[in-house]
């Protein structure tokens, strides 16, 4: 066969598979993952079986999110809705017929702050929920996302037991001296005492100055040997905090809100974060191995 004629019918294939594949995804029903962990946990666990949109991108601020034209639409076309729950999407708490993954994870227990999957226990429970809800769309997809439900499960419990090995590495107490009251599912996992200094009940970056004095007071007595801000550059209320009490601020900041392409990532990197600035030490090498088997299970992009 002469090779222009091989080169044609190999590229009219590819057109072929290529429109069978968007006809395909087409007929996928469409789920929105809208905050939180949702966005890594639904793409990762539904690979395959349905559509998956993340309404929130990396960076985004859930506590101010304004909908748009285009999210609109995109909430009112799914077939399903997830989102975190407990006030974490202000925007998204009204809106009918929506699955709070993180609500039914914990049931009646009401935490005290939203960011519950910073608990890798919690974190694949959540994966449960969404594994429930999803078989309520694709039931033939069942087996399909019980296998990688338990595959998830297992990185996420493997992490666990990291972490644990991480945060045994620091001496003393472990202060966690924090802008906001956001990591209190990972301070109750593993001993942590978080120290909200800014606002413990809202993302507010302002310190009132009636405020500051107890604040200071506070961090003198505990001297935590770091104090973590949860966005670069570090909020003037937090750098003058550190100037005031000379507890320096960590090299890097805390991921806690924005959605994530990658939550063991996120996990892991908040964890050697807060080792390493707690005079601990993080075991960089074990991080890459929770990353590959993390990675090992295909996220749909």
């Amino acid at each position: 066969m002469p090779r222009g004629i091989a080169a044609a019918g190999a590229a009219a294939l590819l057109v072929l598979l290529s429109a069978g594949c968007r006809q395909e995804q087409a007929t996928r029903p469409n789920v929105v993952a809208a905050d939180g962990a949702l966005c890594d946990l639904t793409r990762r666990l539904a690979r395959g079986t349905v559509t998956v949109q993340c309404l929130l991108q990396p960076g985004d601020d859930p506590h101010q999110l304004q909908l748009n034209p285009q999210q609109g639409r995109d909430l009112s076309q799914a077939s399903l809705v997830l989102i975190n729950g407990y006030g974490l999407t202000p925007a998204l708490e009204r809106l009918p017929g929506t699955v709070r993954v993180a609500e039914r994870t914990l049931g009646s227990k009401v935490p005290p702050d939203p960011h519950i999957w910073h608990d890798p226990r919690q974190a694949a429970a959540m994966v449960h929920q969404i594994r429930l809800a999803l078989e309520t769309l694709v039931p033939e997809a069942a087996p399909e996302l019980r296998r990688r439900e338990e595959a998830m499960a297992q990185a996420l419990r493997d992490l666990d037991r990291w972490n644990r090995d991480q945060f045994a590495t620091i001496p003393g107490p472990r202060r966690l001296a924090t802008s906001h009251r956001a990591l209190a599912s990972l301070s109750r996992a593993y001993g942590l005492e978080e120290f909200p200094l800014v606002d413990e009940h809202s993302s507010s970056e302002v310190l009132r100055p009636q405020d500051l004095s107890q604040t200071l007071a506070g961090l003198n007595q505990r001297r935590p040997a770091s104090l973590f801000s949860e966005r670069q550059p570090p909020s003037k209320a937090l750098q003058r905090i550190s100037e005031l009490s000379g507890i320096p601020i960590a090299r890097k900041a805390l991921r806690i809100d924005g959605a994530s392409d990658n939550l063991m990532a996120t996990l892991s990197e908040n964890t050697c974060l807060i080792s390493e600035s707690l005079k601990g030490r993080c075991d960089r090498r074990g991080q890459g191995v929770l990353l590959q088997r993390w990675n090992a299970i295909p996220s749909s992009r």
